[in-house]
């Protein structure tokens, strides 16, 4: 017994002995639970786990929407694992080595550390995959609303290459019809400057090709805004009086016309611009020439040039009188006659002034007078006459217009042949005319016609 009592092996066990009963006591008194040596798993489903695709080269191919694009999953582990944040679940398609067609593929799943999968719906996901191509396309710039009143808007410019490099489907290339900027200058009162267009591809349908890859996909666009303006003869008058002996012959200008610049409806408006000359100051040489200052018309915001200058042939000469001039009809319609009235003969007179030396040479089939019988009915009419002269040779009263009376007839109409009338065909029960009743017939109607 005292052997047993020295051993060291049943020290430890008398040791082992005391520490479970003092254990159990405390754990007694304080009422707290003893731990289970057996875990408990549960299950849980998760729904909608969006698809990650990896190792795929956008630059080179498209991947057509992925259908279905979610999954469902079933998993199980142990409570603590479990986790209710979804993104630590995940799902990926790897696309690393795959290239153009359509394949099949598996789906693979990562989820927390613990956390066994049971199922996941679908497993396997069909994918499209098509090659990239690119083609360079001009750019065209339009414009939508107007600039502000008075404002015409110039031809869009795009700063720097005026071509883009356009990335679709191999399949969706050929139905690229243009790329386009479109931009709003309703309003706009100045020229646009630099100013960044976003551009869009459309296809041959004009519809938005959404798969298509622009670069650059924004150019720098000016747009100039012009003043709008309209080109007007000058027509030139004058006042004012030569000194006795000398006449006007020609009126010129360094320019054709003038440029005014205003609203649309102003420019609508106007077709000439009147400038005038004061003949009093003619300095005695052949060829006088008179500085005369522009201004704007009423309504208008500006002309040009500013000034122009206006040549006066002026020459030592006289006036003559031109008898015996015809007059010629214009316009004239087919369904009358015209006579004259006053003149009766059918001719005119004018008095011309000019040069001694053109005038005494001028013959009365050198000046044309013509009267104009458009849209006149019948009967008399006075109607002006329209006077066309040589060159450097004025009328001495330029302002009187001349007048001639006319009188217009209808034509009488050709006379018509009557058809002529056959005899009504006769009855077996009524008896034919005697020859005499039918030659009378015949020759009455031969006497009336004559």
């Amino acid at each position: 017994m005292d052997k047993w009592l020295t051993h060291n092996n049943f020290a430890k066990l008398i040791a082992l002995i005391f520490s479970v009963i003092l254990w159990a006591m405390v754990h007694i008194d304080s009422g707290t639970p003893v731990a289970s040596t057996t875990t408990i798993e549960k299950t849980k489903v998760i729904d909608n786990v969006q698809i990650q695709v990896t190792g795929f080269d956008s630059d080179k191919y498209v991947l057509y929407e992925l259908e279905p694009d979610k999954v469902r999953l079933e998993v199980k582990g142990k409570r603590t694992n479990i986790t209710t944040n979804f993104s630590d679940y995940k799902v990926k398609l790897d696309l690393s080595n795959v290239g153009p067609g359509t394949i099949t593929l598996p789906l693979t799943y990562e989820g927390p550390s613990g956390v066994q999968l049971i199922s996941m719906e679908p497993s396997i996901i069909k994918v499209t995959i098509e090659a990239k191509a690119t083609k360079e396309v001009p750019v065209t710039i339009m414009t939508t609303g107007t600039p502000k009143n008075g404002l015409e808007l110039g031809t869009p410019v795009i700063a720097g290459k005026s071509a883009v490099q356009v990335t679709l489907p191999e399949s969706e290339l050929d139905d690229l019809q243009k790329v386009q900027g479109t931009m709003d200058v309703n309003g706009l009162s100045d020229s646009v400057k630099g100013k960044a267009v976003k551009l869009t591809a459309y296809d041959k349908q004009g519809n938005k090709m959404e798969n298509a890859e622009i670069s650059p996909n924004t150019v720098d666009v000016d747009i100039p805004l012009n003043k709008m303006y309209k080109n007007v003869p000058i027509e030139i008058r004058h006042t004012g009086q030569l000194p006795e002996g000398y006449v006007l012959t020609v009126l010129s200008t360094e320019v054709e016309g003038v440029a005014v610049y205003g609203s649309k409806e102003a420019l609508e408006g106007i077709n000439s611009y009147p400038i005038t000359i004061d003949l009093s100051r003619f300095n005695g040489a052949t060829e006088t020439k008179f500085s005369v200052d522009l201004t704007p018309p009423e309504g208008f915001e500006k002309i040009e040039p500013s000034s122009v200058q206006v040549s006066a042939q002026i020459v030592h000469g006289g006036k003559k009188l031109i008898d015996g001039i015809p007059v010629t009809f214009t316009e004239q319609g087919q369904d009358f006659t015209a006579e004259f009235i006053q003149p009766a003969d059918g001719t005119v007179s004018l008095t011309v002034l000019g040069a001694d030396d053109i005038i005494g040479k001028i013959k009365p089939e050198d000046i044309k007078v013509t009267a104009s019988l458009a849209q006149l009915a019948a009967g008399k009419h006075t109607i002006p006459v329209t006077v066309t002269l040589p060159d450097n040779v004025k009328l001495a009263e330029p302002d009187q217009s001349k007048e001639i009376v006319v009188e217009l007839t209808e034509k009488a109409n050709p006379a018509t042949t009557l058809p002529e009338v056959e005899p009504e065909p006769t009855t077996e029960d009524e008896p034919a005319p005697a020859n005499g009743e039918h030659g009378n017939a015949a020759t009455n109607a031969n006497n009336t016609g004559g």
